[in-house]
């Protein structure tokens, strides 16, 4: 299914150009704003199982020390350690690739109605599935925006 191949397309894009920068640089929080390249990496893995894992009550292919790090609201402004890409970039591309397969078998179709932030409901997992291939690339964006910033 396309949406599926370019939401790990857009991963792919992500690790690749996070692979350019060392670890300082991806932890590196520019001024004026309030996260960096690893934070939206972890963020849109956060997301993406909220959105569509929890909110169809499947269990979400991360663990909750991941969403709760990186979940809409927070920020890596407390961290006390940089994060490595190494820690972040297998399951990344692991919960992208899982992903159809999850939807193929059904495990996302007990979908619970959700209304998000910006104003739109979601009914059922394909609007979950869109909205977050959506969310996954404005946060795409933001990196690369960082990116230009952070060198």
């Amino acid at each position: 299914m396309f949406i599926f191949e370019a939401l790990v397309q857009t991963r792919i894009n992500v690790l690749n150009l996070a692979e350019k920068f060392n670890t300082s640089e991806l932890n590196l929080i520019p001024k004026g704003h309030n996260n960096n390249i690893i934070w939206h990496i972890g963020h849109m893995m956060a997301s993406q199982q909220i959105l569509c894992y929890s909110r169809s009550g499947a269990e979400m292919r991360v663990s909750n020390e991941l969403i709760e790090k990186y979940r809409k609201g927070t920020s890596p402004t407390g961290w006390k350690e940089e994060v490595p890409l190494q820690e972040l970039s297998l399951l990344f591309m692991e919960t992208a690739n899982v992903f159809y397969d999850d939807f193929k078998a059904g495990k996302l179709s007990n979908y619970e109605r959700y209304a998000t932030a910006s104003g739109v409901v979601l009914e059922n997992i394909d609007n979950a599935l869109a909205y977050s291939y959506g969310h996954e690339n404005l946060h795409f964006g933001n990196i690369a925006t960082l990116a230009k910033i952070v060198r």
